[in-house]
């Protein structure tokens, strides 16, 4: 039996095979709006069995749930974006994320699935000064199946308190009127 090599009629440099450098994000729904949280940092995803209220604890956090072994304070998406909080925890999910430094349970309308989402196709956070989610997005992609925008959200970024905020219990801090043109 006689095989034959056809090696040297292939050229290496001719074929340039690319590989796509994805990233998996979990895609959920909070009032309407896709918003995808990276794969990386989900440990959990849960029905809320339990939702114990903290005293003092701000408008968009209504308690803490327990996850395992673990007692995790819950932030209701709807309320951190500005939207109507949610109100039927039965129906909403509780993605539970780990930072390397604090679990956090972030409570969203639904999920949907997961996706990977090509690493180029990420598109830095824009600046949107009117929408009250904009703080808390690190970047975006478009749906190109559905035509829609997708923000990526940072879990850690949506738990971060300012001092003055974990004191008072509230979502925003005070303002504090600046007086204006004092003449001695």
């Amino acid at each position: 039996m006689n095989i034959s090599n056809n090696y040297k009629d292939y050229d290496e440099h001719e074929e340039k095979q690319e590989t796509a450098v994805t990233r998996q994000m979990l895609m959920t729904l909070v009032d309407g709006k896709d918003f995808a949280i990276p794969f990386e940092e989900i440990v959990e995803i849960s029905r809320i069995k339990v939702l114990t209220p903290v005293p003092e604890f701000p408008k968009y956090a209504p308690g803490v749930v327990q996850v395992g072994e673990y007692a995790v304070p819950a932030i209701d998406a709807r309320a951190r974006f500005g939207y109507a909080p949610t109100t039927d925890y039965e129906r909403s999910c509780l993605v539970v994320t780990y930072d390397g430094e604090k679990r956090i349970g972030i409570i969203v309308d639904a999920v949907k699935r997961f996706r990977d989402t090509l690493v180029s196709d990420i598109q830095e956070a824009p600046q949107l000064n009117d929408e009250a989610y904009s703080r808390y997005i690190t970047g975006m992609f478009q749906r190109k199946t559905e035509n829609k925008i997708c923000y990526i959200i940072s879990p850690k970024l949506m738990y971060s308190l300012t001092e003055r905020e974990a004191l008072l219990g509230k979502d925003e801090p005070e303002e504090v009127p600046v007086p204006q043109n004092i003449e001695l």
